[in-house]
Protein backbone atom coordinates (compact mmCIF):
# COMPACT_ATOMS: atom_id res chain seq x y z
CA UNK A 1 0.00 0.00 0.00
CA UNK A 2 1.36 3.52 -0.94
CA UNK A 3 2.73 5.73 1.85
CA UNK A 4 0.54 9.12 2.24
CA UNK A 5 2.39 12.34 2.71
CA UNK A 6 3.14 13.88 5.76
CA UNK A 7 0.59 17.08 4.87
CA UNK A 8 -2.16 14.17 4.58
CA UNK A 9 -1.35 12.06 7.85
CA UNK A 10 -4.09 12.77 10.71
CA UNK A 11 -3.18 15.60 12.46
CA UNK A 12 -2.12 13.70 15.98
CA UNK A 13 0.10 11.07 14.11
CA UNK A 14 2.07 14.32 12.13
CA UNK A 15 2.35 15.60 15.35
CA UNK A 16 4.35 12.75 16.62
CA UNK A 17 6.27 11.99 13.79
CA UNK A 18 7.62 15.27 13.93
CA UNK A 19 8.59 15.09 17.39
CA UNK A 20 10.20 12.10 16.91
CA UNK A 21 11.87 13.63 14.14
CA UNK A 22 12.81 16.72 16.51
CA UNK A 23 14.15 14.07 19.10
CA UNK A 24 16.60 12.99 16.70
CA UNK A 25 17.79 16.02 15.44
CA UNK A 26 18.74 16.99 18.77
CA UNK A 27 20.40 13.54 20.07
CA UNK A 28 22.78 14.21 17.24
CA UNK A 29 24.33 17.39 18.49
CA UNK A 30 26.34 15.07 21.00
CA UNK A 31 27.28 16.03 24.51
CA UNK A 32 29.92 15.32 26.97
CA UNK A 33 29.84 11.73 28.03
CA UNK A 34 30.39 11.38 32.17
CA UNK A 35 32.94 8.41 33.45
CA UNK A 36 30.52 8.01 35.95
CA UNK A 37 28.50 6.68 32.94
CA UNK A 38 25.46 9.39 32.49
CA UNK A 39 25.56 10.55 29.34
CA UNK A 40 23.83 12.89 26.95
CA UNK A 41 22.01 10.97 24.29
CA UNK A 42 24.96 10.89 21.31
CA UNK A 43 27.99 11.49 20.58
CA UNK A 44 29.54 13.54 17.87
CA UNK A 45 31.78 12.16 15.35
CA UNK A 46 35.77 13.19 15.48
CA UNK A 47 38.33 13.37 13.25
CA UNK A 48 40.15 10.10 11.74
CA UNK A 49 42.60 8.81 14.28
CA UNK A 50 46.53 8.50 13.34
CA UNK A 51 47.78 5.09 11.75
CA UNK A 52 49.83 4.62 15.25
CA UNK A 53 46.54 5.34 17.48
CA UNK A 54 43.61 2.88 15.65
CA UNK A 55 44.22 -0.51 17.36
CA UNK A 56 42.42 -0.92 20.44
CA UNK A 57 44.05 -3.09 23.22
CA UNK A 58 41.80 -7.03 23.46
CA UNK A 59 39.91 -7.54 26.95
CA UNK A 60 39.05 -4.29 28.02
CA UNK A 61 36.18 -3.07 28.42
CA UNK A 62 35.09 0.69 26.86
CA UNK A 63 33.30 3.49 25.70
CA UNK A 64 33.83 5.91 22.55
CA UNK A 65 35.47 9.49 23.08
CA UNK A 66 33.26 12.31 22.14
CA UNK A 67 35.72 14.48 19.89
CA UNK A 68 33.77 17.70 19.75
CA UNK A 69 35.52 20.96 20.91
CA UNK A 70 33.57 22.68 23.51
CA UNK A 71 33.34 26.20 23.18
CA UNK A 72 36.88 28.06 24.85
CA UNK A 73 37.11 30.05 27.58
CA UNK A 74 37.91 33.57 27.25
CA UNK A 75 41.42 33.10 29.42
CA UNK A 76 43.12 30.46 30.77
CA UNK A 77 42.35 31.52 34.19
CA UNK A 78 38.53 30.86 33.98
CA UNK A 79 37.21 30.08 37.31
CA UNK A 80 36.54 26.56 38.15
CA UNK A 81 34.40 24.69 40.58
CA UNK A 82 35.96 21.16 42.27
CA UNK A 83 34.83 18.16 40.87
CA UNK A 84 35.15 14.28 42.08
CA UNK A 85 37.45 12.31 39.49
CA UNK A 86 34.23 9.80 38.51
CA UNK A 87 32.83 13.19 37.03
CA UNK A 88 35.96 13.98 33.82
CA UNK A 89 34.32 14.07 31.02
CA UNK A 90 35.53 11.91 28.57
CA UNK A 91 36.72 14.18 25.42
CA UNK A 92 38.82 12.53 21.67
CA UNK A 93 41.71 14.32 20.73
CA UNK A 94 41.13 17.16 18.45
CA UNK A 95 44.56 16.72 16.17
CA UNK A 96 46.27 13.17 15.74
CA UNK A 97 48.85 13.75 18.53
CA UNK A 98 47.58 15.84 20.81
CA UNK A 99 46.44 12.72 23.48
CA UNK A 100 48.42 15.31 26.24
CA UNK A 101 46.15 18.13 25.65
CA UNK A 102 43.39 16.58 25.62
CA UNK A 103 43.63 15.09 28.77
CA UNK A 104 44.12 18.42 30.23
CA UNK A 105 40.98 19.34 28.71
CA UNK A 106 39.00 16.63 30.24
CA UNK A 107 40.41 17.97 33.33
CA UNK A 108 40.01 21.06 32.91
CA UNK A 109 36.21 20.37 31.77
CA UNK A 110 35.70 18.70 34.69
CA UNK A 111 36.43 22.10 36.50
CA UNK A 112 33.79 24.09 34.22
CA UNK A 113 36.82 25.48 32.07
CA UNK A 114 36.26 25.01 28.08
CA UNK A 115 38.52 25.04 25.55
CA UNK A 116 40.81 23.57 22.82
CA UNK A 117 43.65 21.20 22.33
CA UNK A 118 45.01 24.53 19.80
CA UNK A 119 44.96 26.80 23.27
CA UNK A 120 46.31 24.36 25.60
CA UNK A 121 49.29 23.72 22.83
CA UNK A 122 49.93 27.26 23.15
CA UNK A 123 50.62 26.66 26.95
CA UNK A 124 52.67 23.75 26.35
CA UNK A 125 54.48 25.54 23.71
CA UNK A 126 55.75 23.47 20.06
CA UNK A 127 58.85 22.72 19.22
CA UNK A 128 58.97 22.38 14.98
CA UNK A 129 62.56 22.85 14.77
CA UNK A 130 63.67 20.12 16.85
CA UNK A 131 61.17 17.37 15.72
CA UNK A 132 63.21 14.52 15.76
CA UNK A 133 62.72 11.89 18.51
CA UNK A 134 64.04 8.13 19.73
CA UNK A 135 67.84 9.27 18.39
CA UNK A 136 69.89 11.85 19.40
CA UNK A 137 71.08 14.59 17.24
CA UNK A 138 70.94 18.48 17.07
CA UNK A 139 67.18 18.35 15.60
CA UNK A 140 66.05 15.79 18.39
CA UNK A 141 63.86 17.79 20.83
CA UNK A 142 62.79 17.77 24.27
CA UNK A 143 59.62 17.04 25.91
CA UNK A 144 60.50 18.44 29.10
CA UNK A 145 60.85 21.49 27.84
CA UNK A 146 57.67 21.51 24.74
CA UNK A 147 55.54 19.50 22.62
CA UNK A 148 57.91 17.65 20.23
CA UNK A 149 57.31 18.06 16.38
CA UNK A 150 53.59 18.62 14.87
CA UNK A 151 50.79 17.98 16.69
CA UNK A 152 49.04 17.09 13.81
CA UNK A 153 51.66 14.59 12.84
CA UNK A 154 52.25 10.89 13.78
CA UNK A 155 54.73 8.96 15.48
CA UNK A 156 54.99 6.13 13.28
CA UNK A 157 55.85 8.44 10.70
CA UNK A 158 58.08 10.06 12.67
CA UNK A 159 56.97 13.55 12.10
CA UNK A 160 55.44 14.11 15.91
CA UNK A 161 55.79 12.78 19.26
CA UNK A 162 54.45 14.57 22.48
CA UNK A 163 55.08 16.27 25.70
CA UNK A 164 56.08 15.38 29.07
CA UNK A 165 55.17 16.06 32.44
CA UNK A 166 56.29 20.03 33.27
CA UNK A 167 54.69 21.62 30.69
CA UNK A 168 52.23 19.70 30.97
CA UNK A 169 51.91 21.43 34.87
CA UNK A 170 52.72 24.48 34.00
CA UNK A 171 49.91 24.72 31.55
CA UNK A 172 47.30 23.35 34.20
CA UNK A 173 48.59 25.86 36.78
CA UNK A 174 48.00 28.89 33.67
CA UNK A 175 44.53 27.57 33.45
CA UNK A 176 43.45 28.12 37.56
CA UNK A 177 44.24 24.45 38.19
CA UNK A 178 46.42 23.18 41.44
CA UNK A 179 49.25 20.33 40.81
CA UNK A 180 49.39 18.22 43.54
CA UNK A 181 52.13 16.01 41.79
CA UNK A 182 54.19 16.08 38.77
CA UNK A 183 57.04 14.13 37.85
CA UNK A 184 58.71 10.52 37.42
CA UNK A 185 58.39 8.02 40.02
CA UNK A 186 54.56 8.76 41.32
CA UNK A 187 54.07 5.41 42.78
CA UNK A 188 50.76 3.49 42.07
CA UNK A 189 49.82 4.01 46.23
CA UNK A 190 50.21 7.43 45.45
CA UNK A 191 47.29 7.78 42.57
CA UNK A 192 45.58 5.54 43.61
CA UNK A 193 45.51 7.28 47.70
CA UNK A 194 45.11 10.81 45.14
CA UNK A 195 42.33 9.24 42.88
CA UNK A 196 40.50 8.48 45.67
CA UNK A 197 40.39 12.02 47.06
CA UNK A 198 38.22 13.05 43.25
CA UNK A 199 41.99 14.19 42.19
CA UNK A 200 42.42 13.11 38.16
CA UNK A 201 45.72 12.32 37.35
CA UNK A 202 47.34 12.64 33.49
CA UNK A 203 49.87 9.81 33.40
CA UNK A 204 52.04 8.43 30.40
CA UNK A 205 51.71 5.05 29.26
CA UNK A 206 52.08 2.67 26.62
CA UNK A 207 49.98 2.80 24.14
CA UNK A 208 48.83 -0.71 23.72
CA UNK A 209 49.38 -1.59 27.66
CA UNK A 210 52.50 -3.22 27.17
CA UNK A 211 56.03 -3.43 29.29
CA UNK A 212 57.61 -1.27 26.58
CA UNK A 213 61.73 -1.15 27.08
CA UNK A 214 62.30 2.13 28.14
CA UNK A 215 65.52 3.64 26.37
CA UNK A 216 67.05 6.98 26.14
CA UNK A 217 68.19 9.86 23.43
CA UNK A 218 70.11 13.19 23.77
CA UNK A 219 68.17 16.04 23.11
CA UNK A 220 69.49 19.42 21.11
CA UNK A 221 70.41 20.95 24.54
CA UNK A 222 72.19 18.05 25.79
CA UNK A 223 69.34 16.56 27.84
CA UNK A 224 69.08 12.64 27.98
CA UNK A 225 65.15 12.01 27.48
CA UNK A 226 63.56 8.70 28.37
CA UNK A 227 61.85 7.01 25.39
CA UNK A 228 59.57 3.63 24.94
CA UNK A 229 57.95 5.07 21.31
CA UNK A 230 56.44 4.96 19.21
CA UNK A 231 53.72 4.70 21.29
CA UNK A 232 53.87 6.98 24.05
CA UNK A 233 50.23 8.11 25.07
CA UNK A 234 48.77 9.93 27.51
CA UNK A 235 45.60 9.10 29.94
CA UNK A 236 43.47 10.42 32.76
CA UNK A 237 42.95 8.05 35.82
CA UNK A 238 39.76 8.28 37.13
CA UNK A 239 38.87 5.46 39.01
CA UNK A 240 41.22 2.81 40.77
CA UNK A 241 40.40 -0.30 42.34
CA UNK A 242 42.40 -3.22 43.90
CA UNK A 243 42.61 -4.95 40.72
CA UNK A 244 41.11 -2.28 38.08
CA UNK A 245 42.08 0.94 37.12
CA UNK A 246 39.26 3.44 35.34
CA UNK A 247 40.94 5.83 32.11
CA UNK A 248 39.59 8.19 30.16
CA UNK A 249 41.93 7.60 26.78
CA UNK A 250 41.30 10.37 24.07
CA UNK A 251 42.56 8.19 21.33
CA UNK A 252 39.68 4.76 22.35
CA UNK A 253 37.32 6.22 25.07
CA UNK A 254 37.17 4.78 28.66
CA UNK A 255 38.65 1.88 29.80
CA UNK A 256 38.62 -0.29 32.53
CA UNK A 257 42.35 -1.45 32.78
CA UNK A 258 43.66 -4.95 34.76
CA UNK A 259 46.11 -3.33 37.33
CA UNK A 260 48.85 -5.75 35.79
CA UNK A 261 48.42 -4.00 32.60
CA UNK A 262 48.50 -0.23 34.02
CA UNK A 263 51.22 -1.08 36.10
CA UNK A 264 53.39 -2.43 32.57
CA UNK A 265 52.47 0.59 30.73
CA UNK A 266 52.88 3.42 33.59
CA UNK A 267 56.38 1.87 34.32
CA UNK A 268 57.52 2.91 30.48
CA UNK A 269 58.10 6.50 31.25
CA UNK A 270 59.07 6.26 34.93
CA UNK A 271 55.47 6.32 36.16
CA UNK A 272 55.38 9.65 35.30
CA UNK A 273 52.24 11.50 35.94
CA UNK A 274 50.77 14.69 36.96
CA UNK A 275 47.79 14.55 39.67
CA UNK A 276 45.87 17.72 39.22
CA UNK A 277 42.77 19.65 41.44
Amino acid sequence: MRAKPLQKLEPRIRSALRIGLTMLGGMAAGAIVLVSGASAPALAPGPTLPNDRTSSPPSMTSQPSQHAAPKPSTSPSASHSTARASEVPLYGMQLNNTCEAASLRMVLGARGIRTGDQAILKQFGIDRTHYQFGRSGALSGNPFRSFVGDPNGSQKAGTGFGVYYPPVAAAARSFGLNVLAAGQGVSLDQLRSQVSQGHPAIVWVDYFWRRAATTSYTAYDGARIPYAGPAEHAVVVTAYSGSTVTVNDPARGKHVIPLGRFTDAYAAYGNMAVVLH
